[in-house]
């Protein structure tokens, strides 16, 4: 009984903290400096995301966090018309466990000499495997990424899904198909003769493009968003092939529902062993109503082996988010229970605080 009261206790805790910082609703603000001519400029932001986390596995002992899922500061701009540049630092997890961890996530230079038809990214790149391995952690409908969205970003010895390399990027036919190609450092080995990472994307954007380094999540009824898409990730031996598919779609009155899929193919063969060959499935849809602003949501992952010897792993999410400041500020509380084949059944529950301002 003790036990079953400290953690209600600690997530007690971690709602009336949440519930208290997202009536404070702070005005939103740019912080930029910018040259005489308006030629160059920077702005400044930041982005927390505060976590109550409660883990219950059916063996073991249950777990009990509050801690900053994420904690970065930004900055981007540009130098002239054809140079802009993006960076944030993060401090994942803080104080969650031991992790203190500060570091550079992205550095990213971007050169467009004429065009959106034509640019290069150079630096820290986050590599679009599927749609919602690209996306801007702000913009989540749901309280994370899916489970299956990073399952390569290990074995690649990337930097939370980031890489270091040169991307070629453009929109063409009227902004309707965007194309990525990205050269990667990958794993280099022990002695660094590995061969380079190549990640290439294809998308059809039916309604217009988006053309930022990262996608958007639901929109909350603002745009009108719809694509399809496919990307093949390979080094050696190892390769993953990916389809996806992102609607956003206001129906009135402000209202909106979000549509999200992806189906990946991955397997590491003889180069990255940790990565056994396997389909991976993510599904998430909500719907916004506007005049409470709140978000339902439903999130499904699946981690599907082709050896019979290891455990799929099913993962189902429900939840619902108030948007009191769009992605701004907003509060999203969800309840996940994953399944595995070897029989261990987990429940999470996971309450976020996000504030954002860029």
């Amino acid at each position: 009984m003790g036990t079953k009261n400290h953690r209600i206790g600690a997530f007690a805790a971690a709602l009336s903290m949440t519930i208290f910082l997202g009536a404070v609703q702070p005005a939103q603000a740019e912080w930029k400096i910018e040259s005489e001519d308006g030629n160059s400029s920077i702005k400044f932001g930041f982005l927390a995301q505060m976590r109550g986390e409660f883990i219950d596995p059916d063996v073991g002992n249950s777990q009990k966090d509050l801690f900053f899922r994420r904690l970065r500061l930004l900055a981007g701009g540009k130098i002239n018309d054809q140079w802009s540049f993006f960076f944030e630092t993060d401090t994942p997890n803080l104080g969650k466990g031991d992790s203190d961890d500060f570091f550079m996530q992205d550095f990213v230079v971007t050169y467009k000499p004429n065009s959106d038809a034509f640019m290069l990214d150079f630096g820290q790149l986050l590599g679009a495997v599927t749609y919602n391995s690209s996306q801007s952690a702000v913009s989540l409908m749901a309280t994370d990424y899916g489970s299956t969205s990073f399952v390569w970003a290990g074995a690649l010895d990337t930097k939370v899904g980031r890489d270091y390399g040169v991307r070629a990027r453009g929109y063409v036919f009227d902004d309707h198909l965007e194309y990525r190609a990205s050269i990667l450092q990958g794993n280099r080995g022990a002695d660094s003769s590995n061969s380079l990472r190549f990640l290439g994307r294809l998308m059809y954007n039916v309604y217009g493009a988006q053309k930022g380094l990262f996608y958007t999540g639901t929109t909350l009824g603002t745009k009108r968003l719809l694509s399809f898409g496919v990307s093949y990730d390979t080094q050696e031996d190892y390769q993953t092939t990916s389809f996806d598919a992102f609607w956003d779609q206001p129906v009135g009155g402000g209202n909106a529902f979000t549509l999200q899929a992806s189906l990946s193919n991955i397997d590491g063969d003889d180069f990255l062993p940790s990565l056994p060959e396997q389909d991976n499935i993510m599904v998430e849809a909500g719907f916004y109503f506007s005049s409470m602003k709140l978000l339902p949501f439903v999130q499904y992952t699946s981690r599907d082996f082709d050896s019979a010897a290891l455990d799929d792993v099913d993962k189902t999410m429900i939840g619902i988010g108030y948007f009191f400041r769009g992605h701004g500020g907003n509060v999203k509380l969800s309840y996940a229970n994953v399944d595995s084949d070897n029989g261990v059944d987990q429940d999470e529950i996971w309450l976020n605080l996000q504030a954002f301002s860029f």
